[in-house]
């Protein structure tokens, strides 16, 4: 009974230390005049809230509307800062993808992979255009 505490003891520990350590990163918030995809999703225009958390790997957590979606992004270092806070999207025709976030004063931004539709519109010739959005940027955690 007592090696079954202590490994629950043990295992809360670790429980609480991963949960101090998922409440540290940055919230961006921007208005999106225009619904869009994100992993698959299709989200409404309006408010959307991107957390950008940092667990050993990046992640996103982006909400617009009731919809919310997750997307482990590529890293994009770069030698230049960011010079604001943008969110990125590519625009098929009337369809846009949510495709990099970026953080004032951070080389390190981040990409969304294409997902399958947008590879499919990409092969299809659709005219790709780039459309960046200037958001805001919130610190939140420790």
């Amino acid at each position: 009974m007592k090696k079954y505490a202590a490994t629950l003891l043990i295992l809360m520990l670790a429980g609480l230390t991963g949960l101090a350590n998922a409440q540290t990163g940055t919230t961006i918030i921007a208005e999106v005049p225009f619904d869009y995809i994100v992993n698959g999703k299709t989200m409404p225009a309006g408010e959307i809230s991107v957390k950008v958390e940092n667990n050993g790997q990046a992640y996103l957590e982006i909400t617009s509307g009731q919809r919310s979606a997750f997307a482990i992004p590529n890293p994009d270092e770069t030698a230049r800062p960011a010079e604001e806070t943008s969110l990125v999207f590519h625009k098929y025709g009337d369809r846009y993808f949510l495709a990099g976030v970026k953080r004032a004063g951070q080389n390190r931004n981040y990409e969304l992979p294409a997902g399958s539709l947008e590879k499919e519109l990409r092969a299809s010739n659709v005219d790709e255009k780039e459309v960046t959005l200037v958001a805001s940027l919130k610190m939140f955690g420790k």
